[in-house]
């Protein structure tokens, strides 16, 4: 489970459960949330990441710009993001995933 660490006000780190390790920043703006996380987590890390997303979505009327969150491709050659083809792209993954084993 991720939690937050509050730095300041308006800045709170993400952290795993029983873990040192920072997954991201939460920043609140005037105008938003903005989430800022590393290129380089494993997928079990990006997971988190999106659950986070969805949940600061949920119930409100926001729009997410994911459009610097590049995270792959789908085997029909679409881009995905952190929320983009999220759900195709997991599919495709664990898809994969099974016909590697």
């Amino acid at each position: 489970m991720p939690f937050l660490k509050k730095r300041t006000t308006s800045h709170f780190e993400i952290y795993l459960e029983n873990s040192d390790k920072s997954l991201g920043d939460v920043h609140i703006e005037n105008n938003g949330i903005k989430l800022v996380y590393s290129s380089e987590l494993l997928l079990e890390e990006y997971i988190i990441i999106h659950d986070i997303i969805n949940r600061l979505r949920k119930g409100n009327d926001v729009t997410v710009d994911d459009s610097k969150s590049f995270l792959g491709y789908l085997s029909n050659g679409e881009s995905v993001y952190i929320v983009k083809n999220w759900e195709p792209w997991i599919e495709y993954l664990q898809s994969s995933m099974k016909n590697c084993l």
